[in-house]
């Protein structure tokens, strides 16, 4: 039996070339495919929507060659990549963290903070003992709840 693709589908397969075509620079592309018990925790989970869309992209985050499950996102670049802006973000992780999706690594646990980032960038970090540090994101408690440990 053969299939023919639909005009929609060739119509979204040009639209697919034509990005990778223009965008030759991307080296790696990312794709996040989420299965029903992830849609379900996420759709289902009383957060806010904002909250939502901000999991869905810190799961397209995550790098699943590496041994651990820390995201180092700075708002700077959560609001670039995003488009939600920085008092927004803040709500929303905050209110993520308080839900129990992730563990938000911030603010002023500053020696916590720097070890985790010498883990994740395998070198020695600048430790500025008054400036707070850079968000670093756990996503462990998102699986724990997933997998319900």
């Amino acid at each position: 039996m053969c299939h023919t693709l639909t005009r929609e589908h060739k119509n979204m397969s040009k639209k697919v070339q034509e990005y990778k075509k223009n965008n030759k620079k991307n080296k790696e592309e990312f794709y996040l495919i989420l299965e029903e018990p992830v849609k379900n925790l996420i759709l289902k989970s009383d957060i806010t929507a904002t909250s939502k869309i901000l999991l869905v992209f810190l799961l397209s985050k995550l790098q699943f060659n590496n041994e651990h499950l820390y995201i180092y996102l700075p708002y700077k670049l959560l609001e670039e990549e995003t488009g939600i802006k920085k008092a927004t973000a803040v709500n929303s992780l905050k209110d993520l963290d308080a839900k129990g999706f992730i563990k938000l690594h911030s603010g002023t646990n500053r020696k916590a903070n720097n070890e985790i980032k010498e883990f994740l960038f395998k070198q020695t970090q600048f430790y500025n003992p008054l400036r707070n540090c850079q968000n670093i994101i756990e996503m462990t408690p998102f699986y724990n709840k997933l997998f319900k440990v």
